[in-house]
């Protein structure tokens, strides 16, 4: 009996000293301790995929259409390209799915002890870092009326490049705009108010608040690095605003209205333009609830594509409440780079 309850005794003690080992290791084997700082976004990552409140969004908000303007404000959304999670997951689950799971699970052991992964803050896919060199071009050689603003042409106005604190949105925007951070010396500006609306673990940063996420190699050959330790992030990234992942009891909606306040802040006053690198649900929800409620906008219903580029003016004002709030005017809302996915048919049953 005795022996037996000393066997439960230790089989309970044993996570926890290889936890105790792993904390002492981590203190002189770096290694060690990214093998610990994953272990707690994946604790954190399984919270958010079984009590996250994040898409809870509240069922009475204000009417957008009822906003009486008294600013405006230009935005350009751009939606990061395809990423290592949507290679697995957003293909559909037929007889290739096998492959493209065990190939990412068998990276995803290998990256383990570095602060790279496949899919916690997934990185983007080879196909997603070809679409972001198409957005290079496009930034570049594009022939819309908000080109020259895009590229960085003082006589367009002055703008200013923000990104989600996850690095798909990051390292598109980083690729998409590099001739521009370049030219210009200017950075962008890392915002945590931008990270995605979802309880998947590709949603959690690996960043750690007011730090930029470790760009993925791919991501770096497609700006001419070779290693993490080659690229200068404090040169290329303000991350004063990046105050770290999001809470499990976290509100996509209460992001969306952060992010509306931060457009029209006092520092953000001397910008015309704010270009913001983000996410398909994020933007779409962003749609629907500052759209007014009668508009039959696609955009509320469709995502953005891989890389697309949408711009248009957002409505800063008093509802009927008299509390502020915020309106897109939905006939300023201009595809300006691939634009909205169609919309899927459904396969007819065949007798």
């Amino acid at each position: 009996m005795a022996s037996s309850i000393s066997v439960v005794i230790f089989a309970g003690l044993l996570p926890l000293v290889a936890i105790l080992a792993l904390w002492v290791g981590s203190l002189y084997d770096k290694r060690l301790a990214n093998v610990l700082y994953k272990l707690h976004l994946l604790r954190l990552g399984m919270g958010h995929m079984l009590f996250s409140t994040d898409k809870k969004f509240p069922k009475n908000t204000p009417d957008s259409g009822e906003v009486v303007e008294e600013t405006v404000k230009q935005i350009i959304f751009v939606r990061h390209a395809e990423s290592a999670w949507n290679l697995v997951f957003n293909k559909g689950f037929g007889a290739d799915f096998p492959g493209r799971l065990g190939s990412a699970l068998t990276k995803e052991g290998q990256l383990f002890p570095t602060l790279d992964s496949v899919f916690v803050d997934s990185p983007l896919s080879k196909l997603g870092t070809g679409q972001a060199d198409g957005l290079q071009e496009f930034v570049e050689t594009g022939e819309t009326e908000f080109n020259e603003l895009l590229f960085g042409q003082p006589s367009a106005g002055k703008s200013i490049i923000v990104s989600s604190n996850l690095r798909r949105a990051l390292s598109t925007c980083t690729i998409g705009f590099w001739n521009r951070l370049r030219r210009t010396q200017e950075k962008i500006h890392v915002l945590s108010s931008l990270q995605e609306v979802t309880f998947n673990v590709d949603g959690m940063s690996l960043a750690t608040p007011y730090t930029s996420p470790q760009l993925a190699d791919d991501e770096l050959a497609a700006l001419d690095y070779h290693s993490p330790e080659d690229f200068d992030a404090d040169r290329y990234y303000d991350c004063s605003e990046n105050h770290g992942n999001k809470q499990v009891r976290s509100s996509g909606y209460k992001r969306l209205v952060e992010f509306c306040e931060w457009c029209f802040d006092t520092p953000q006053e001397e910008y015309d333009t704010i270009i913001a690198a983000g996410h398909s649900l994020y933007f779409r929800f962003f749609f629907q609830y500052f759209l007014p409620k009668s508009s039959t906008h696609i955009s509320k219903k469709l995502k953005m594509e891989n890389c697309a580029v949408v711009a248009f003016k957002l409505v800063k004002g008093k509802n009927s409440n008299g509390k502020t709030y915020f309106r897109v005017e939905e006939d300023t809302i201009k595809n300006l780079y691939l634009g909205f996915e169609e919309k899927k048919k459904k396969k007819k049953k065949v007798a």
